[in-house]
């Protein structure tokens, strides 16, 4: 009989130095963590796992509409100084993204200047059941400004299939796994793209897309990674610092 050894993210030893590029823990402004205090709570557990670099990536949306990149800097410089005037050292080091819900208002956004990976690279997103009207063009348009993209958890939109990868990647369109997804806490079908996506060598970054620390505490416990997941997983690991 053979046995099939499986891991967690938490005992594998991925998060040990890591970059974390998909977060949502900046307090009052997105879905994730409401207040302070509970995202203090999060970043110090998460500093405690390994992660020594994170990017918080509030959503850009129209279900947000204050969430301008000079309003959310300001969000960030408050909380930043807060933190820094009570004498919280014990932390990741912060910097700011955001994630770009690709939608009509995204047409006015993008005509200004968009918080980024490293200056160039911008995290996108669209809904996980269609595709935004003038997909392509949307993209097409921030490239032509100059930007990178990166396109959050493909492996969650239920409208593409394997087609529909080969051919963003052909774009040169970036690839974002929430790691979570290969245990399989949105769905069968998810944590099965997310495999075959991980095993042909498609993504290119990782992240935890953390919202809230409880959830992620339960979830990043499941044993249910294979000893050749862990490998590529250190891989894209590795390629989150060239973002920073």
């Amino acid at each position: 009989m053979i046995f099939h050894s499986s891991f967690s993210i938490l005992h594998s030893g991925l998060l040990s130095d890591s970059t974390d590029i998909h977060c949502h823990l900046l307090p009052g402004v997105d879905d994730g963590e409401s207040d302070y205090q509970q995202a203090v709570a999060a970043l110090r557990w998460l500093k405690q796992t390994g992660i020594n670099r994170l990017y918080l990536t509030p959503h850009v949306m129209s279900d947000y509409p204050n969430n301008s990149s000079g309003y959310l800097t300001e969000q960030f410089v408050g909380f930043t100084k807060k933190m820094e005037i009570e004498g919280i050292t014990d932390i990741p080091t912060l910097k700011l993204g955001a994630e770009y819900m690709l939608e009509g208002s995204f047409y006015v956004t993008k005509n200004i200047s968009l918080l980024t990976y490293a200056g160039r690279h911008v995290l996108v997103e669209t809904s996980y059941l269609t595709p935004p009207m003038g997909f392509i063009s949307l993209l097409n348009g921030l490239k032509n400004g100059g930007y990178l993209l990166v396109l959050a958890h493909p492996e969650r939109y239920t409208y593409m299939d394997r087609s529909d990868y080969e051919t963003l990647k052909k774009q040169n369109i970036k690839f974002q796994l929430n790691y979570l997804s290969l245990v399989g806490v949105y769905g069968t079908h998810v944590k099965e793209k997310a495999a075959y996506l991980l095993k042909d060598g498609m993504y290119d970054y990782v992240g935890s897309d953390i919202h809230h620390l409880a959830w992620y505490q339960k979830n990043i416990q499941l044993k249910k990674l294979n000893k050749k997941q862990i490998t590529q997983l250190r891989l894209l690991f590795k390629n989150n610092l060239l973002l920073w």
